[in-house]
């Protein structure tokens, strides 16, 4: 039997991803702030600005979003 290694999966960069894409979606701004998008998942899930960031460092290199001053660009 193959036992799945994380306990927490609600921490993992795909998991917080998706919460981020989320929260982008629901923005109506193509443009949003980072810190508005971060304390926007915060509240919901209590998470840590080192994984937001790792999360979304994650969808950068796989060209879901763009960053630039500031702000969290959706490319989709």
């Amino acid at each position: 039997m193959i036992l799945n290694k994380d306990i927490n999966p609600e921490h993992s960069l795909y998991f917080i991803g998706s919460l981020i894409i989320n929260e982008l979606i629901r923005s109506e701004d193509k443009n949003s702030d980072f810190l508005e998008v971060y304390r926007g998942i915060r509240d919901n899930h209590p998470i840590t600005m080192n994984i937001f960031t790792l999360s979304l460092d994650w969808l950068f290199l796989n060209g879901i979003v763009d960053i630039k001053k500031g702000k969290i660009e959706k490319c989709f």
